[in-house]
């Protein structure tokens, strides 16, 4: 249930285009002709992290072309138009006057377009265009260079060529920087330029500091991208940036991807729009993430930035859900001391878990009518023969289900000779909360101060789990 909301709280809007007479009160009014082009609409769609979100829709009008209009200005970022079928057609930007029109030829796309009433969208169109000749000029020079010898005075002939090429595109991009610093343009264009690596300094043991390349690029990564700037998350290359320093930058470990989120969710400043979009984008990342110990990073964002004022986005029971979420998680996270069981064994005997004596123990949800335990059970069975006396291992088996029938019958075929408990039968609160199982199998992984190591593994990852724990002491 959910996974279906997070899913459907990323819809498409898609709106219907009423055309008023008054059109000059109209707040955005973009016309679009393309010779060559025969649909019969147009969509108009905006960028927001991974996601394009239809906005508006135009029909073909033989004098006008595509038209679209309203009164609402667009907020300002990198828009799409898309076809009939929902191919896209090109990119073009929103920013300053909303009042333009774009020409061009379909079978010459990008490189055809053209921008009226709209300066921006001309150096843009300029750009890309300056951008595709370079790029054929490259790989021209790079089938060149294939087919010279390595070590040849062609191969440094052509090597020279391409980096004054790649020369040339630095010197542009740079100059429209410059040029118009405030826009849009220059925004985007400078948050796509990768960081510049000094040389590596020296140890005091006269090396090179190996480390200093990666060190340098990953603190200096975000110098280019304005993330406080909401214009910027209107651009379809935001996300993968934001992916590249979380996957490739960052550490896996849940400690390590928790301070590189705040730090992200730190330099979105004043920014409602982005702020909104790295804390959706986390929730989701993180919060059905099936890598063990990362919900702890859904954990610390739902303690540490929910009631942040900028949160008001939110719908107020999907917020509601998602903290009662986070409150639930949070006692049996990785590192935190496992709850108290207090059950009823098959003699009527109450149970501690916390008083058994062994140095690790393995909680194990069950249910005899479950198809998948059927399958685990075996061989939990089997690892705990073979190490119970290894590991000083013991088995705090909990049975889901309230049949003491069902439950004994199922004991007795498969020789289960651990402690085995009834979940329904307890001294202590519902094992369901307490452990937040409700499906089954489950298994937990405790040391022998009844702290959490490992949780929802299978038996076949348990050895690995316990050679290093006990190898680490």
């Amino acid at each position: 249930m959910r996974s279906a909301i997070f899913r459907r709280f990323f819809f498409i809007l898609t709106f219907s285009l009423f055309v008023s007479a008054a059109m000059a009160q109209k707040e955005y009014r973009i016309t679009v002709r393309l010779d060559g082009l025969t649909d019969s609409l147009l969509l108009l769609a905006s960028y927001s992290g991974d996601k394009q979100f239809v906005v508006d829709t135009a029909r073909a009008n033989l004098q006008k072309g595509y038209v679209f209009a309203r009164k609402e200005r667009l907020p300002e970022g990198m828009y799409l138009i898309a076809g009939e079928s929902k191919n896209k057609l090109f990119d073009f930007i929103v920013s300053g006057s909303q009042t333009f029109t774009i020409t061009g030829d379909k079978a010459a796309l990008p490189a055809s377009l053209r921008a009226l009433k709209s300066d921006e969208n001309q150096r843009f169109f300029d750009y890309i265009r300056f951008l595709g000749e370079k790029q054929k000029q490259q790989a021209l020079l790079n089938e060149q260079k294939k087919k010279a010898a390595p070590e040849s005075d062609s191969a440094a002939v052509l090597q020279s060529r391409l980096d004054l090429l790649d020369e040339e595109v630095k010197r542009t991009i740079s100059g429209i920087i410059q040029s118009h610093p405030e826009s849009f343009l220059a925004l985007f264009l400078k948050a796509m330029q990768e960081i510049e690596i000094p040389p590596t300094p020296l140890l005091p043991n006269g090396r090179p500091d190996s480390a200093f390349p990666f060190r340098y690029y990953k603190s200096h990564f975000w110098d280019n991208a304005d993330l406080s700037d909401d214009r910027l998350i209107r651009t379809p290359f935001i996300h993968s940036k934001v992916e590249q320093y979380l996957n490739r930058l960052t550490s896996p470990a849940p400690d390590s991807l928790i301070v590189s989120m705040d730090h992200l969710l730190k330099l979105t400043g004043n920014s409602e729009e982005a702020f909104k979009y790295l804390a959706w984008y986390f929730t989701v990342k993180y919060e059905s993430s099936e890598i063990m110990g990362y919900d702890a990073i859904f954990v610390h964002l739902a303690d540490t930035w929910y009631q942040d004022p900028r949160m008001k986005w939110m719908n107020a029971t999907v917020k509601e859900n998602l903290i009662k979420r986070a409150n639930a998680l949070r006692p049996v996270l990785i590192g935190k001391t496992a709850p108290e069981m207090i059950l009823i064994d098959t003699l009527n005997n109450a149970v501690s878990l916390h008083r058994l004596s062994a140095d690790y123990i393995i909680i194990y949800f069950w249910d005899p009518d479950c198809s998948h335990c059927k399958k685990e059970t075996p061989q939990l069975r089997d690892f705990y023969a073979a190490n119970k006396e290894k590991y000083n291992l013991e088995v705090y088996a909990v049975c889901m289900d309230t049949s003491w029938k069902d439950m004994k019958a199922y004991i007795k075929k498969n020789e289960l000779k651990w402690v085995n408990v009834n979940g329904y039968y307890s001294v202590t609160p519902d094992f369901r909360e307490l452990y937040d199982v409700h499906t089954s199998p489950v298994l937990y992984l405790l040391d022998r101060n009844r702290r959490i190591i490992a949780k929802r593994i299978l038996s076949s990852q348990m050895e690995n789990i316990l050679k290093y724990e006990t190898e680490k002491k």
